[in-house]
């Protein structure tokens, strides 16, 4: 039996974002209206990262794609204000504002001005592409102004302090370029750590893994604003003294506290149930024992032993009896109980006649 397809979340009257973070953990929603009441409020997109990831992969998108979006957009745009295939249309505009999302949350007020266009043409106005073509517009510029905030402030020594970086630039270079931050609509409040539940967008976007819920009090901002949004969560960083550099496997950028050594994200690899970090200690692992002369030694005689075989050389007993011994013995030369030079005299030690 053919399942149906869930249907789209609609806003209603009313669509804003929400961020939030803590020392470990930086969450986004996306919320509106309960279908019933104007107060309160209905989740409909509620993510959760590693603080740090949102930026980290922002600045790693491809914003020309709303470039080539833009034709079916306006398409989609055009037909739901001459009142044809409204339902094609805004199923094109929703699957666009998938695309944003699951690119980084960072563009949640975005997913949001697209998803408004449901509240405006609900009330009869005719709607438009100004407000999300005006976000990319921004989003353009600030992918460029991270990457250089992220090498003068973010990327500063082990031991230095990110917002005292960031207000030492500021006194040199006034506050256009370093400017001050404030939040008129920031509240102090309890919010939710960890997915408790199932969310409108969750049918449509992969599925957070399942965390321990739990209530953390933190710093909320409450916002339709991308330039609101995006400062809230430089400002957060700054407090939490992140430190941003890119990960030595994937070449994103992701979050230290308090480890500024570390090499490696936690993102998940493409097609893998691995991560960088995981990945990377097994290439870091791999790359020691090729250094390990020991090591080396050993996989250069293993082979010519494997090869006598072939040869009729050697029987496959002789060679299982000389492996046992030969990685007894480099073991010991790795642990430095053996000399190099007795070890590889040793491998070299039964070498057919004539062989030098």
């Amino acid at each position: 039996m053919l399942q149906s397809t869930p249907a789209q979340p609609v806003p209603r009257k009313k669509i804003w974002t929400v961020v939030y973070t803590d020392s470990e953990t930086e969450c986004f929603e996306i919320r509106t209206l309960p279908e019933d009441s104007d107060e309160g409020f209905e989740t409909l997109f509620h993510k959760e990262y590693t603080i740090g990831t949102a930026i980290g992969d922002f600045l790693e998108v491809d914003l020309s794609i709303w470039n080539q979006m833009l034709p079916k957009m306006q398409e989609a745009v055009q037909s739901i204000n001459e009142g044809r295939y409204l339902k094609k249309s805004f199923n094109a505009i929703f699957y666009c504002t998938l695309y944003w999302l699951d690119q980084s949350a960072f563009f949640a007020p975005f997913a949001a001005a697209l998803q408004r266009l449901h509240i405006i043409h609900g009330v009869g106005d005719f709607i438009s592409l100004d407000e999300c073509n005006e976000q990319m517009a921004y989003y353009k510029d600030l992918q460029q102004y991270l990457r250089d905030l992220i090498d003068q402030v973010f990327s500063v020594g082990e031991g230095e302090n990110t917002a005292l970086r960031y207000f030492a630039l500021q006194q040199q270079f006034g506050e256009d370029s370093y400017p001050p931050f404030a939040f008129d609509a920031v509240q102090y409040l309890a919010v939710p750590k960890g997915v408790g539940g199932l969310y409108a967008y969750d049918e449509f976007l992969e599925e957070d893994e399942k965390r321990d819920f739990r209530t953390v009090v933190t710093e909320v901002l409450e916002t339709e604003d991308p330039e609101a949004f995006g400062e809230f969560l430089l400002y957060r960083y700054l407090q939490e003294n992140l430190h941003l550099r890119k990960c030595k496997y994937c070449s994103r950028y992701f979050a230290t506290l308090g480890h500024t050594k570390l090499e490696y994200c936690d993102r998940l690899i493409e097609n893998s149930t691995k991560t960088c970090r995981e990945m990377g200690s097994l290439r870091l692992y791999e790359q020691r024992k090729m250094e390990d002369p020991a090591i080396r030694e050993y996989k250069r005689s293993y082979k010519t032993h494997n090869a006598r075989i072939r040869y009729g050389l050697m029987t496959r007993e002789e060679f299982t009896a000389w492996s046992v011994e030969a990685r007894k013995k480099r073991d010991a030369c790795s642990a430095g109980e053996l000399p190099l030079e007795e070890f590889v005299a040793w491998l070299n030690s039964d070498k057919p006649q004539g062989k030098q």
